[in-house]
């Protein structure tokens, strides 16, 4: 053992030890903030807003978002709400269907699984937040049997309706379902 080894204290041990850890801390909670853009920004630029877009099949290098599984395939609509509220429909087909609604931060404010007791066409109007109108409420509500309205905690933001792939032999079926779904600019009352 090197000598200068021997004569380290054990307090510089321990010190070294929290200032390496402060520093990981750090380093990797301002990563996000200094990054060249969140992945919203790259969106911004590739989807039209207040339109549903059905992805290509995921090919390594051609991802819209990165760590996107290749077992699905998707639907996205980059949203805007600052003029109109959106009305959102979409065929839950098959369990494993998901639709999901996320801030340009990438948070997940509300989602919507299919379930086998719950298939078929969905429908749902994304609403500027509370806060923002003077309302009150907060928490999804329903207008009627078929459709909810969502308040969303920002003016922009991501639909992403998502299509587990069963096997090659479904692809078709999938892609049909997701062609069905449709985000549509709707005047605020």
């Amino acid at each position: 053992m090197p000598k200068w080894l021997s004569e380290v204290g054990w307090r510089t041990v321990i010190g070294a030890l929290l200032l390496g850890g402060i520093i990981h801390i750090t380093a990797t909670l301002a990563v996000p903030l200094v990054s060249s853009g969140p992945a919203f920004t790259k969106l911004r630029d590739t989807l039209p807003a207040n339109r549903m877009v059905v992805l290509p099949p995921l090919a390594p290098g051609k991802q819209p978002l990165p760590y996107l599984p290749p077992d699905a395939l998707y639907a996205m609509c980059r949203y805007d709400i600052s003029v109109d509220s959106l009305t959102v429909t979409a065929a839950m087909a098959h369990a494993g269907w998901t639709l999901s609604l996320h801030t340009p931060q990438g948070d997940n404010f509300y989602v919507m699984p299919a379930q086998e007791s719950r298939r078929g066409d969905i429908s749902l109007t994304v609403v500027p937040s509370a806060e923002r109108l003077g309302e009150f409420a907060t928490t999804p509500r329903r207008v009627s049997a078929q459709e909810t309205l969502v308040a969303s905690p920002s003016w922009e933001g991501l639909v992403v309706v998502r299509a587990p792939l069963k096997g090659l032999a479904w692809r078709a079926e999938a892609e049909t379902a997701l062609r069905r779904a449709t985000c549509t600019p709707v005047k605020r009352q």
